[in-house]
C-alpha cells in the first residue's frame, strides 16, 4: 500500500529532499514519478474507466503537451491511514481504500476535474488542465465539500461495522503549472512552476481532519461562492514565510457577484446600457396591469447582463409601485457552468426562491417547511402539489405519496409543470412575478424542456420571465429562446447586448478610479485590453490595484511607472482558456499562431504564416 521513500534530492533541480516528501518544495516536482505502487495503478485505471463519457471525450480533444496554464491543485489524503491501516487486513484495507477512491473521484469527475495521481492514501486532482472552465477555482472547492460530506457518509458506516474512525482533510491551491499528457486518456503528469503543487499539499497537511483548506490566491477567487474562516497566517512545513490560509465552511446559500471591484471600494453607475434598462421598465409596467411579457438579455461574457437586471430589480424594488400599486414578487433561477448534467437543476433554484425553502439542512424539516406553505397558499391543491414538488427538489415522500414517485418520465414532467404554474397562480394574484433565469447557457435539457412547457401557461398571468445567456446557439439553453420565438413571435422582446463604445469605456474607468487625471497611457492601455468589455475594464483595474500599480494616496489615486504594462488578470485568462478549449483543433492552432504574430495585423500576414507552417 505505502509508496517507496522519496529520492535524497529532487531529479529536477537536485536539492535536498525530506523521505516523506511528495512534493519538491523548491521546484514543486512530484517526487513520485514511476514509483507508484500497482495498487495506485490499479486504481488509477480503474477510476479513469468510471469517468463520464463527456469528459473523456472532452479530455482526448484536449491534447495537451508542455502547455502552461493556471490551475486550481487539490490533494485529499487520510489522515492517521498508517495507524488505521495496521487495525485492518491488508486485503480488507485495500477494498476500504478502494470505495473511498471511488467516492472521491465522484466528486472530482461531477466538477470535471482530472485526477492527476493517487499516492498510497491520498488523491490529486486538478481543475483547469487539460479542459479550463471560467471558474474551476469554484469546481475544485466544490469538489473538495462533496468529498468531505461523502466520505464523512461513508465513516458513520464504518465507524458501526468496524470501529474505525476515517477522516479526510483537504487542501487547495491557485496557481500556474506547466501540463504535459502522459499515459491513458484520463491520466496525465503534473509539473508545477514554482511552487503552487507544494503549497496546495502542505495545505492539506496543515488542515483539519474533515476539513478544507485554502489559500489566499483561492479565496480571492471564490470568496463570492462560499463561507469561509480567516485563519490568518499559518507556517507550513517546508516554507520560509507563512501562507494565508481559509477554512471553507459552506457554499453560500445566495451566491454574491463574482465580478466587479465591490471588495476593493468601488463603484460607478451602469454606464451604456440605458435603452435596455428602459425596455425592461417599459415591458413591466404592461405586467403591472395584468398581461404577460417574456424577454432575453443576449450578451458574450462580461458585457453586463447581470449588472443590467440588478439595477432592473433595483427599479422594481424602489419606484414601481409606488402610484399605490402591488409591490412585484421577485423570483431567481441561476444556471452553473457544471450544470448541463445536472437535470432539472435551473427549477430546483426557482421553485426553492419561490417557496423560500433553505438550500441545505435537513430533509425531513425542509419538506415540513414546503408542507406548511404550501398548506398556506394553495389550500386543497396542497395535496395534489406537494408530493410532486418534494420529488422534483429531491425531498423525501410519505408512504401514502409513493405512488406518485412511480409515474412515466413524462408525466411526471407534466405533474411538475402543473404544480409550478400554481405556484405562480397563487404569487400573481398578490401581484406582478418577475421570474429571472440567469446563465440559461448552461442549462441542462430537462430544465429547458419544462420551462418551454411552462411559458404558454404563465403568459396568462402577469408575470415577467427574463432570461438572461449569451449567443451559444448550440447550447440546450438555446431551445429555450427557439421555442419563445415559436410561441410568441414579435411580442417576444431580444435585448442583444453589444460592447460599450469608447466614450462608455472611458466613463467607466473615470467613475471607478474617480479622477480625470488618469496618465494618458495608463487610461488608454486599460481600454486597449478590455475592448468595450466592462467586465474587463473593472478586473484590469482591480489587477493594478492588488499589484499596487495604481494606488490611493491623500484622497487621490495615482499610478507608478509599471502601469503602462497591463496583462491579462487571472480571472480573465481562465475565462479566455475556457472559450478556447471549445474550439476545433484547427482554430486552435490558428490562435497559437496568431497570438505570437501580435495583436493587431493584416490577414494576409496570418495566411503566409499558417501556409509556412503546413496549416
Amino acid at each position: 500500500m505505502m509508496v517507496e521513500p522519496s529520492p535524497a534530492s529532487c531529479p529536477g533541480c537536485d536539492a535536498a529532499v525530506p523521505p516523506d516528501a511528495r512534493f519538491c518544495a523548491s521546484c514543486g516536482q512530484s517526487l513520485l514519478d514511476g514509483r507508484e505502487t500497482t495498487s495506485d495503478g490499479a486504481r488509477q485505471t480503474r477510476l479513469s474507466a468510471a469517468a463520464p463519457a463527456p469528459l473523456i471525450e472532452k479530455m482526448r480533444a484536449a491534447k495537451l503537451s508542455g502547455e502552461r496554464k493556471p490551475v486550481t491543485a487539490l490533494f485529499v489524503d487520510v489522515v492517521g491511514s498508517t495507524a488505521l491501516a495496521e487495525q485492518m487486513d491488508a486485503e480488507d484495507w485495500t477494498a476500504l481504500m478502494n470505495e473511498a477512491f471511488d467516492e472521491m473521484s465522484k466528486a472530482v469527475f461531477r466538477y470535471e476535474g482530472t485526477i492527476a495521481q493517487l499516492q498510497g492514501d491520498a488523491m490529486v486532482a486538478f481543475f483547469g488542465a487539460p479542459v479550463a472552465h471560467e471558474d474551476d477555482p469554484d469546481r475544485a472547492v466544490s469538489a473538495a465539500l462533496d468529498m468531505v460530506a461523502a466520505i464523512d457518509e461513508f465513516a458513520r458506516q464504518l465507524e458501526a461495522s468496524h470501529g474505525i474512525d476515517f477522516r479526510i482533510r483537504a487542501g487547495i491551491n491557485s496557481g500556474p503549472v506547466v501540463v504535459g499528457n502522459v499515459g491513458t486518456d484520463l491520466r496525465y503528469e503534473y509539473t508545477a512552476l514554482g511552487d503552487a503543487m507544494n503549497v496546495a499539499a502542505r495545505m492539506q497537511a496543515a488542515a483539519e481532519p474533515g476539513s478544507v483548506l485554502i489559500t489566499a490566491s483561492t479565496h480571492r477567487l471564490v470568496a463570492n461562492a462560499f463561507e469561509t474562516e480567516d485563519l490568518g497566517e499559518i507556517a507550513l512545513k517546508g516554507k520560509a514565510e507563512p501562507v494565508h490560509a481559509y477554512r471553507v465552511l459552506a457554499r453560500r446559500a445566495a451566491p454574491g457577484r463574482r465580478r466587479g471591484l465591490e471588495r476593493a471600494g468601488l463603484e460607478s453607475p451602469m454606464v451604456g446600457r440605458d435603452d435596455q434598462l428602459d425596455s425592461l421598465r417599459s415591458l413591466y409596467r404592461v405586467v403591472e396591469v395584468g398581461r404577460s411579457r417574456v424577454a432575453f438579455v443576449i450578451g458574450e461574457p462580461g458585457l453586463g447582463k447581470s449588472r443590467l437586471l440588478a439595477e432592473f430589480r433595483g427599479w422594481v424594488s424602489d419606484e414601481a409601485g409606488t402610484d399605490g400599486g402591488a409591490a412585484a414578487t421577485w423570483l431567481e433561477g441561476r444556471c452553473v457552468s457544471y450544470g448541463r448534467n445536472l437535470p432539472y437543476h435551473l427549477l430546483l433554484d426557482l421553485v426553492r426562491a419561490a417557496l423560500q425553502l433553505p438550500f441545505t439542512g435537513p430533509e425531513l424539516e425542509i419538506r415540513a417547511a414546503l408542507d406548511r406553505q404550501l398548506a398556506a397558499w394553495l389550500g386543497d391543491e396542497a395535496a395534489d402539489t406537494a408530493p410532486f414538488l418534494a420529488h422534483l427538489l429531491g425531498l423525501p415522500l410519505r408512504p401514502d405519496e409513493a405512488d406518485r414517485a412511480r409515474l412515466e418520465p413524462e408525466a411526471m414532467q407534466g405533474r411538475y409543470v402543473a404544480s409550478i404554474h400554481r405556484l405562480l397562480r397563487h404569487l400573481s394574484g398578490r401581484g406582478p412575478v418577475v421570474l429571472v433565469c440567469e446563465d440559461v447557457h448552461w442549462a441542462d435539457p430537462a430544465s429547458v424542456a419544462l420551462v418551454s412547457q411552462l411559458l404558454p401557461l404563465a403568459a396568462q398571468l402577469p408575470v415577467f420571465f427574463i432570461a438572461a445567456l449569451r449567443a451559444d446557439t448550440d447550447s440546450a439553453g438555446w431551445g429555450l429562446v427557439t421555442a419563445a420565438r415559436e410561441l410568441f413571435g414579435d411580442a417576444l422582446v431580444e435585448l442583444r447586448l453589444q460592447p460599450l463604445t469608447e466614450a462608455d469605456s472611458r466613463d467607466l474607468v473615470s467613475n471607478l478610479l474617480e479622477i480625470e487625471s488618469l496618465p494618458g497611457p495608463v487610461r488608454d492601455s486599460i481600454l486597449a485590453r478590455a475592448e468595450g468589455n466592462p467586465f474587463f475594464v473593472e478586473e484590469v483595474i482591480r489587477m493594478l490595484i492588488e499589484r499596487g500599480v495604481i494606488q490611493r494616496r491623500e484622497n487621490r489615486w495615482v499610478a507608478t511607472a509599471e502601469a503602462s504594462s497591463v496583462e491579462i488578470p487571472e480571472t480573465l485568462h481562465g475565462l479566455l482558456l475556457a472559450r478556447i478549449d471549445q474550439l476545433p483543433d484547427g482554430a486552435k492552432r490558428t490562435l497559437r499562431v496568431a497570438s505570437v504574430i501580435g495583436r493587431q495585423f493584416p490577414l494576409r500576414v496570418l495566411e503566409r504564416v499558417l501556409g509556412q507552417a503546413g496549416e
